[in-house]
């Protein structure tokens, strides 16, 4: 997790972000927690999701030193309050995305919910952002079953390489 968290933190997109949607981690997945700290200590806005309801998308909310915690849907840590982002805020956001496998392309499955494809198509989201999925290595799987609702990456981190839409210079380590 730590090498995975190193690699988002050579992202120039991600030095620059004002804002930064986070997840709390289930035990499986990548531990993003070094990227939580550093965020509010660099003055970022931080947001976590919270599931609103079996079909909606999750409610991102932002989360303080302060925030109180409790367990959500399917056992996950979710922030009991907080404001959702402005939306005129999230163009130059970065969105850390959790997910069973990415391919190199930027391919997401997730757990077969659909709650993260739904959130990153609906307001306040609606598309904006820099979508950041992270994976273990044995993750990243070159021919993975998609459907036509699934939202890719711009960019897939695990702890060897980062793997970027080639068309997104802008997202490009510097």
């Amino acid at each position: 997790s730590n090498a995975i968290c190193e690699r988002i933190r050579e992202l120039a997109a991600f030095r620059r972000a004002g804002v930064v949607l986070l997840y709390r981690p289930l035990a499986a997945e990548v531990d993003i927690s070094p990227l939580w700290r550093e965020s509010l200590e660099r003055g970022c806005a931080v947001y976590f999701p919270r599931v609103q309801g079996r079909h909606q998308p999750l409610q991102f909310v932002r989360v303080e030193t302060e925030t109180v915690w409790a367990r959500g849907a399917m056992g996950i840590w979710e922030p009991t309050a907080g404001d959702p982002p402005p939306p005129d805020q999230l163009e130059g956001a970065v969105i850390i995305v959790p997910g069973l496998g990415f391919s190199p392309l930027g391919e997401r499955l997730g757990r077969g919910k659909g709650y993260y494809d739904r959130t990153l198509l609906a307001p306040p989201i609606e598309g904006r952002g820099l979508r950041i999925g992270v994976a273990f290595r044995e993750q990243l799987i070159d021919d993975l079953p998609v459907g036509p609702d699934d939202v890719s990456m711009h960019v897939v981190a695990t702890a060897d390489r980062t793997c970027s839409d080639t068309r997104l210079s802008l997202f490009r380590a510097r």
